[in-house]
C-alpha cells in the first residue's frame, strides 16, 4: 500500500494499530525504570548530576510534542509513527549500553521527544477511529497504554532477574517493541491529517480548559509515582520494601478504570465520568491524608487510580467534537499544556513539602483534583 492511498479510519486494522500502537509506547516508555540502577552502576555521577539528567527526559518531550501536529499534517501518521519507533529504539539502546555521560543525555532527550511525539500522534488517530466508529474507544486506548507499561517493566524485571546482562536484555525488548510495530504497519494511517501547516497557535479557551486539567491528572500520576512510597513508609509506618505498593494500587485501578471507561461513558456521558472521577480521585487523596492506617491509605491511591482512570481520555476525546482548531493542532496544545504536570508535579509537591509538609502537599493536590469536577459541565454532551 503507497503512503498516498487512502486508508478507512474505521478498518479492523487500524483500530488494531492503534491499540498496539499504545501498549508499545507504554511498553518502550517502562523500559527506562528498571535501568536506573545499572546507569547508575555504570557511569559515575553525583545524585544532582542524574536529576538534570532526568530533566532531558521531560525538555524533550515538551521542546518536540509542540511539532506533533504540524508533522501528521505535512507526513502523515503512519511515517511519524515509524521515525519515532526508530528514534525511541535507537534512544534506548544507547541508555542500556553507553559508558558517556554525554551520549546518555542525548539518549534521554531523545527518549522523551520520540515518546511525547508518539504520544500525541496516536491521539490523534485514536480520535480520527473514534469518530468514524462513532464509539467511545479513547479510554480503551489509553488502557493499552497502560497495560503496555505494566507489562513493560515486568518484562525487563523479569529478564534482568534471570541473570541476564541489561545490553542483551534491552536489546530483546527493543526485539518486541519493533516486532510489534511492524506486525500492525498497515493500519497506522499513511495519509496527510488535515491540519494547517503551523506548529504554534493560540489555544482556544476550550483546549486550553483541557490542557489544564488534563496538567492536573497528569500531576497527580506524577506526585503518587514520585511521593506515594515515601509518604507511606514515613507518615503511615509501612514498610520500607513495600513502599511502592501505594503507586501500584494507582496504577492498577488506572488499568481497569480504562477497560471498562468505554462503556463507563456511553452509560452515564463525559461530564459526569468527569465530575464523578475529579471527586473520586480528590476523595481517594484525602482518605490517604485522614487515616492513618496505610492499609487505608493505599486504599486511598486505589481510589485516586480510579478517578483518574478516564479523565483525560474523555478530555482528549472532547478534542474532536470542536471546530475552533484542527483537531490534530487542538490534540497538540491540550496534550502539551497537560504533559507539564508530569514534570511540575515532583518540584510543586517537594516545594509544598519543603516549606510545610507532604501531607499538605497532598491537601492541596486533592483540591485541585475537586477543581476538576468543578469543571466537568463544560463538556456535557
Amino acid at each position: 500500500m503507497s503512503a498516498t492511498t487512502p486508508l478507512d479510519a474505521g478498518a479492523p486494522i487500524v483500530r488494531h494499530a492503534t491499540r498496539c500502537g499504545f501498549f508499545m509506547a507504554g511498553f518502550g516508555l517502562a523500559v527506562w525504570a528498571p535501568l536506573v540502577p545499572y546507569v547508575r552502576d555504570r557511569i559515575a555521577m553525583s545524585d544532582a548530576t542524574f536529576g538534570l539528567l532526568l530533566l532531558a527526559v521531560g525538555v524533550g518531550s515538551l521542546s518536540w510534542m509542540p511539532l506533533s501536529g504540524l508533522l501528521v499534517t505535512r507526513w502523515g501518521i503512519r511515517p511519524v509513527v515509524i521515525a519515532c519507533a526508530l528514534l525511541l529504539l535507537a534512544s534506548l539502546a544507547t541508555m542500556a549500553g553507553t559508558s558517556s555521560l554525554t551520549l546518555l543525555a542525548l539518549a534521554l532527550f531523545g527518549f522523551g521527544g520520540s515518546l511525547g511525539v508518539l504520544d500525541v500522534v496516536l491521539n490523534i488517530q485514536g480520535l480520527l477511529v473514534e469518530r468514524q466508529q462513532g464509539r467511545r474507544l479513547m479510554s480503551h486506548f489509553h488502557g493499552m497504554f497502560s497495560l503496555g507499561s505494566i507489562s513493560g517493566a515486568l518484562a525487563l524485571t523479569g529478564l534482568l532477574s534471570l541473570g541476564l546482562p541489561p545490553v542483551p536484555a534491552t536489546w530483546a525488548m527493543i526485539l518486541v517493541i519493533l516486532l510489534g510495530h511492524l506486525l500492525v504497519l498497515r493500519g497506522y494511517l499513511p495519509e496527510r491529517v488535515p491540519g494547517g501547516g503551523v506548529a504554534f497557535v493560540r489555544p482556544t479557551a476550550l483546549v486550553l480548559l483541557v490542557g489544564a486539567m488534563c496538567f492536573v491528572v497528569y500531576l497527580a500520576e506524577g506526585a503518587v509515582l514520585d511521593w506515594s512510597a515515601l509518604y507511606l513508609t514515613a507518615e503511615k509506618g509501612l514498610a520500607h520494601a513495600s513502599g511502592g505498593l501505594g503507586y501500584a494500587a494507582f496504577a492498577a485501578m488506572v488499568t481497569l478504570g480504562r477497560f471498562t471507561g468505554g462503556r463507563i461513558v456511553t452509560l452515564f456521558g463525559a461530564a459526569r465520568v468527569i465530575g464523578f472521577g475529579g471527586a473520586l480521585a480528590a476523595a481517594g487523596i484525602g482518605l490517604t491524608v485522614l487515616t492513618e492506617y496505610w492499609a487505608l491509605a493505599l486504599f486511598g491511591y486505589a481510589l485516586c487510580g480510579l478517578g483518574c482512570a478516564n479523565v483525560s481520555p474523555v478530555l482528549i476525546s472532547s478534542l474532536s467534537r470542536q471546530d475552533r482548531l484542527p483537531v490534530p493542532v487542538a490534540v497538540t496544545a491540550a496534550t502539551t499544556i497537560g504533559f507539564a504536570g508530569v514534570l511540575a508535579g515532583p518540584a510543586l509537591m517537594g516545594a509544598i513539602a519543603h516549606f510545610s509538609s507532604l501531607s499538605a502537599a497532598f491537601v492541596v493536590l486533592a483540591f485541585m483534583l475537586l477543581a476538576i469536577a468543578g469543571g466537568a459541565r463544560r463538556f456535557a454532551d
